[in-house]
């Protein structure tokens, strides 16, 4: 079974987990290596708990839970952080282990920040994803429309990203 609630604080560990997990599967070879080496569930508790603690207004983190109850995908969203007038809302954050991958995880979890963000009162949703992120291909299939492109430093290292759009908030149920 698959279940997708609000994130709490007492979820930063597996949140954390998570997210240590899927850059190490993910970003090898995309990412500098020792920024990767580097991550430890412990470092990432603290972030995702102080995040946790100031999340409030139109910032929303859900989890997706198996069947046993561990967090294995979580999503992360709040308003625009860069200045488009066709998009109010952006998903900065969507892991799921790869375990997990292929099984609805990440379709529902970004399902679900939208109507999240849309239950704000944003409209239209932005993503940014690493050029060389194979999982480019998840936002395309959800209807997303590359719109923008950037490089940015990251860890030293200069990385392209593309943005995906959707003017119309994908919502479900």
């Amino acid at each position: 079974m698959l279940t997708v609630r609000s994130a709490e604080i007492d979820d930063a560990p597996g949140i954390a987990k998570v997210h240590v997990e899927t850059w190490r599967t993910a970003y090898t070879g995309i990412i500098p290596q020792d920024y990767i080496d580097s991550m430890t569930v412990e470092n990432r508790t603290l972030v995702w708990a102080r995040l946790l603690q100031r999340s409030g207004g139109a910032f929303t983190t859900l989890v997706s839970e198996d069947h046993d109850q561990r967090i294995v995908g979580f999503v992360s969203g709040g308003p625009l952080r860069h200045k488009d007038p066709r998009y109010q809302a952006e998903v900065s954050s969507l892991y799921v282990q790869r375990s997990h991958q292929r099984n609805k995880h990440g379709q529902r979890l970004f399902l679900a920040a939208a109507n999240r963000l849309a239950g704000f009162g944003l409209r239209g949703l932005f993503v940014w994803v690493l050029t060389d992120n194979p999982a480019r291909r998840f936002y395309e299939e959800l209807g997303g429309e590359q719109i923008a492109e950037t490089t940015r430093l990251f860890a030293g290292k200069p990385l392209t990203e593309v943005g995906y759009g959707w003017k119309d908030t994908p919502r479900y149920g």
